[in-house]
């Protein structure tokens, strides 16, 4: 079988959403001819996409003042794509996933969305909010605001293509009824593609918070380390001002890595304050194969990706709270029980599971063998 993959940022992987994907195609091109497209980067050097055995083709940088013009200008690349492939499906995902289901509607090739995120119908990332849903309102109109100009347009645009998708994939059960509630549309889940990660001796000495954004909760884990003094703290990541972060000695600034597992190696608690409903919680799942417990927002599709291996947090902002949880797995008996549900956890991850489960969605739905 031939397919065609379109993904924005392909080239360029920006965040948990573009691994799985990129996860997917990997295992799909051991056994179907699979092309590839993403938008081509500025600097060359930037592209750290691996050789995978697969052609890759790059549209023009799109340039998101208007986004409803981005969406025309893809139309046209990926149509010419098609038009050269001839793929028999076409598997897309995130900004680019409307226009390329509206070129694949219209050349008669069936379609698969991956549901991973809140672009397609809220600007504030937050749906799950009680909300007027006048979007055109909520953002305002701001200089680098690519929805200011014809915001109705694009939501419009993107409710009326993704309904014409033969397949959504959500990648949380709380995501599917998202997609439900604002688009009326049923979707499937599918948990994210994530790679069994090498095991390293693990000598855990570290409090670990990855990304450090205040959409990821910093300013809760910069409170905790100043209330633990004599507990070690990692952050992974890069911050825009880290000033704060590096003026407390109990923290240790690590920047990203290409190898996640020698950080994991060295964390006992993986902290995950997140204040906003993340539609999943991909480094739960990655720390609980290293039995890990996770200490996490109640948010978004963070408890599914926990399970009961880490202790779920229903008042994010209040440190209190998370110092309590820190002191119960204090206790090596509690820690040793939440470690080992994480790693049972863990197995309903495994790429292998969540790669038949994705055969079994596209079989069962579609009537197509992957």
């Amino acid at each position: 079988m031939k397919i065609l993959a379109v993904e924005e940022h392909l080239l360029n992987p920006r965040g948990g959403g573009e691994l799985s994907f990129r996860t997917l195609l990997t295992e799909l091109s051991r056994n179907h001819v699979l092309c590839a497209v993403g938008k081509r980067v500025s600097d060359p050097f930037q592209a750290n996409f691996p050789v995978l055995g697969f052609s890759v083709f790059e549209i023009p940088r799109t340039h998101m003042l208007n986004k409803y013009l981005v969406f025309r200008q893809v139309e046209h690349q990926v149509a010419k794509y098609i038009e050269r492939i001839s793929p028999d499906i076409l598997i897309t995902q995130q900004d680019f996933a409307a226009p390329s289901v509206k070129v694949a509607c219209r050349a008669g090739i069936p379609s698969i969305v991956f549901m991973r995120n809140y672009e397609h119908f809220c600007l504030c990332s937050d749906p799950a909010r009680e909300c007027s849903r006048h979007c055109s309102a909520c953002y305002g109109y701001g200089k680098y605001n690519p929805y200011r100009y014809c915001v109705d347009a694009v939501f419009a645009y993107e409710k009326h293509w993704l309904a014409q998708a033969s397949l959504l994939v959500s990648n949380s059960t709380y995501m599917k009824h998202i997609v439900e509630d604002w688009l009326g549309i049923d979707s499937a889940v599918v948990y994210p593609f994530i790679r069994t990660l090498p095991i390293m001796p693990h000598k855990p000495e570290y409090i670990t918070f990855i990304n450090p954004k205040k959409h990821k909760g910093v300013e809760i884990v910069l409170r905790l380390a100043e209330l633990l003094p004599d507990r070690a703290f990692m952050v992974v990541g890069h911050a825009p001002d880290s000033r704060e972060l590096r003026v407390l000695p109990n923290i240790t600034c690590v920047p990203w890595v290409d190898e996640i597992s020698g950080i994991y190696s060295r964390t006992r608690i993986l902290l995950v304050p997140s204040r906003w409903p993340e539609p999943f919680g991909r480094v739960c799942a990655e720390a609980a194969q290293f039995g890990i417990p996770c200490i996490a927002s109640r948010a978004g599709g963070i408890p599914e990706a926990v399970g009961d291996g880490g202790i779920l947090i229903n008042a994010r902002d209040d440190p209190d709270d998370w110092l309590r949880a820190i002191e119960t797995l204090d206790s090596e008996a509690v820690y040793q029980e939440l470690s080992r549900n994480a790693r049972h956890h863990a197995e309903n991850f495994t790429l292998g599971r969540i790669i038949e489960s994705f055969q079994s969605q596209v079989r069962e739905r579609l009537g197509i063998q992957l």
